[in-house]
């Protein structure tokens, strides 16, 4: 069986033929794999060496890449109930530790012990493969409309899981029930897939929203940004030092970059009782300076930060349902995430950065 693979650390990634997989248990189901989203993370495991934390599944000496994955059933164990042969399906990445209550729970984005597996990015293989094999706790069956885009219910399940905090952090402010706590001004920084899928939750649920990047103007993601409505500003016109003089106060603000500078300067861009939630970490050990009044700020304006990994099952059915209404409210914009379409045989190609490109997905056909 045809699979793009990885060693952690190797500097690229390469087409392999590894085993066929099979069922094991009852409650697992084969699923043939359609398309699989490439991202960063993808990039980060192929550059940084194998450690405790990036460990290769127990008895091979390679990862199948891959955790932006949409497939079909074609096979199920005997106790499988939730999905069905034919069914259209997304799997989820991260498996809990088996140790601490969050696990039990089925919520391992919040685990307690930090022994996490994830496929195709730590001790489990990915979905870069002809053919997969998972539990059917862990597929989601989506409709058939979103064939095409579903690698992308991944890079939704973050925001919408900031969103769910957010929502949880501002629940207690008298505002009789209004979306997110009484969200009514927002802003996104970025414009990779999460930003973007970022914007439109936001203004799927009616909110006022702007998004922040270094993209031009007249960059595709300031086109898809203003096609629902958003408004794009380009991060040169913006004083980092008084970003409210530039472009306002916001309730809630999703950091979407990983810059490390940007999320330090964002805590200025907060409204009273705003909450600030980082869903891209910054990669390298820096010190940023940070001024001691962005911390009295915080106090007194009842400021709240918040870090969000993806993300649990409740955040990929709720992807789903979004990724949908998205697709009927703003005609064309999902479909213009995914920019780049390649094969297997392009694995050259799949992991590098073209201009103009926001998501590239590879499809796994037989002619690939």
């Amino acid at each position: 069986m045809r699979a793009v693979v990885t060693r952690p650390g190797a500097g690229r990634a390469w087409l392999a033929d590894i085993p066929r997989p099979a069922i094991q248990r009852p409650d697992e189901a084969l699923v043939q794999v359609l398309r699989v989203g490439v991202c960063g993370t993808d990039r980060h495991v192929i550059a940084r060496p194998a450690s405790a934390t990036r460990a290769l599944p127990d008895g091979d000496d390679y990862l199948v890449l891959g955790h932006e994955a949409v497939g079909r059933v074609v096979e199920v164990g005997e106790d499988v109930r939730t999905v069905g042969v034919g069914d259209l399906v997304v799997p989820t990445v991260r498996r809990g530790c088996a140790e601490c209550v969050a696990c039990a729970k089925g919520q391992a984005d919040l685990c307690f012990t930090g022994k996490i597996r994830e496929r195709g990015i730590v001790r489990l293989h990915g979905f870069l493969a002809e053919l997969i094999v998972d539990q059917e706790e862990h597929l989601i069956r989506i409709p058939e409309e979103l064939a095409q885009v579903a690698p992308l219910v991944e890079s939704l399940c973050t925001p919408e899981k900031a969103l769910r905090r957010i929502g949880n952090a501002r629940a207690h402010l008298p505002t009789d029930g209004a979306v997110l706590g009484g969200v009514t001004r927002a802003l996104v920084t970025g414009s990779g897939p999460i930003a973007i899928l970022a914007v439109l939750a936001l203004r799927l649920r009616g909110v006022a929203t702007w998004m922040l990047a270094r993209q031009p103007a007249t960059g595709p993601a300031a086109r898809l940004a203003e096609d629902c409505g958003a408004t794009y500003v380009c991060l040169s016109d913006v004083d980092l030092e008084a970003p409210q003089a530039g472009i306002g106060a916001f309730d809630a603000i999703i950091e979407a970059t990983g810059a490390a500078e940007l999320s330090v300067a964002m805590v200025d861009a907060l409204a009273p009782n705003g909450v600030l939630d980082l869903v891209g970490g910054p990669p390298e050990r820096k010190a940023v300076p940070i001024q001691a009044a962005a911390l009295g700020a915080m106090v007194g304006r009842n400021l709240t930060l918040l870090g969000s990994v993806n993300a649990n099952t409740a955040d990929w059915q709720a992807a789903v349902t979004d990724l949908s209404d998205m697709g009927r409210q703003f005609p064309g914009a999902v479909q213009a995430i995914i920019t780049d379409v390649l094969s297997m045989s392009d694995v050259n190609l799949a992991f590098g950065r073209t201009p103009g490109q926001i998501k590239a997905v590879i499809d796994i056909d037989s002619g690939g």
